[in-house]
């Protein structure tokens, strides 16, 4: 982990410098507020700071309001030790006030500063580890929790963008209904473990027959929605048809026996007027036509 040091005199410096990196941490030596605050600035920015309150160019605290300033709405902190000959407890609260994470007065103790220093790195390393327990908890909460396809609510967030992203870059828009033949008589049939093995294998050959650019997602019991962006009424066509080639090649296999599957399918091409719930109508109505000419089929809404 990097620690930047901000202190101006040359001898305090390297004395910092030494001590730090001999207690385990990289470090990023500077001179004066200015270039602390440039390199702070940088995409691989150091987590931890020492500052001295007192410096040319830039002041401790000017660079600490900074620094708090940048990371208001960002997924970033840095953990700031205020490093100051004053000693009086209005400057303490001050420096705090400002945004410091803690304060030392010189002349310091070596093992005052490094015991400041690990308490730095557990807060840095546990804010790292909230920030990733909360983005995999972003991804899961877009997640249909029985297939891993997007849930309801995302593929629709993310066919409103879609419809967005089609008139601002002026891109065909398509969109493919996508329904499992018979699926709740295989239930009933065979079981509910074996439906759900038959839909988690579904997905896994859909997700293989579309492209890296299109999102798909479970839009109920035993249907789905594809968005197709750029992809005009021929190649949605295209498309479904290796969806249903390679869901209909090879039965899906149980744990003791086999069952074949079909999908019926129904698309739609925006027509850049109509909002997302009529143009996910037009689709659901071909869809049932679909179903009613004899499933296993693809049909394109007029």
């Amino acid at each position: 982990m990097k620690v930047l040091i901000a202190e101006d005199e040359p001898t305090g410096n390297l004395l910092l410098k030494n001590m730090v990196f001999r207690w385990g941490f990289n470090t990023v030596p500077v001179f004066d507020g200015t270039e602390a605050w440039k390199r702070l600035q940088e995409e691989d920015a150091p987590q931890i700071v020492i500052l001295d309150w007192m410096m040319p160019g830039m002041d401790g605290l000017e660079v600490c309001r900074r620094i708090r300033e940048m990371e208001k709405g960002k997924d970033r902190y840095t953990y700031v030790i205020m490093l100051t000959g004053r000693g009086d407890t209005e400057d303490m609260v001050t420096g705090i006030d400002t945004g410091a994470d803690d304060y030392i007065v010189k002349p310091f103790n070596q093992e005052e500063l490094r015991a400041r220093l690990r308490t730095a790195r557990r807060n840095i390393e546990l804010q790292m580890a909230l920030r990733a327990a909360n983005k995999k908890l972003q991804i899961m909460s877009r997640l249909d929790p029985l297939t891993g396809a997007l849930s309801r609510s995302a593929i629709l967030a993310d066919l409103d963008l879609a419809m967005y992203r089609s008139r601002r870059e002026e891109k065909t828009l398509t969109i493919a209904l996508i329904d499992i033949d018979d699926l709740k008589e295989m239930n009933e049939r065979h079981g509910r473990s074996a439906g759900d093995k038959v839909l988690q294998e579904s997905v896994r050959r859909i997700s293989a027959s579309l492209r890296r650019t299109d999102n798909f997602g479970r839009y109920g019991g035993d249907e789905f929605l594809a968005i197709l962006l750029g992809a005009n009424s021929r190649t949605g066509i295209k498309i479904c048809q290796r969806i249903q080639n390679i869901i209909g090649k090879k039965e899906i296999l149980l744990p003791d026996h086999s069952l074949p599957v079909t999908v019926s399918q129904s698309l739609a091409v925006w027509d850049g007027k109509v909002d997302s719930k009529q143009f996910i109508s037009a689709a659901e109505q071909t869809l049932l036509a679909t179903k009613a000419n004899g499933r296993n089929r693809v049909e394109q809404a007029a």
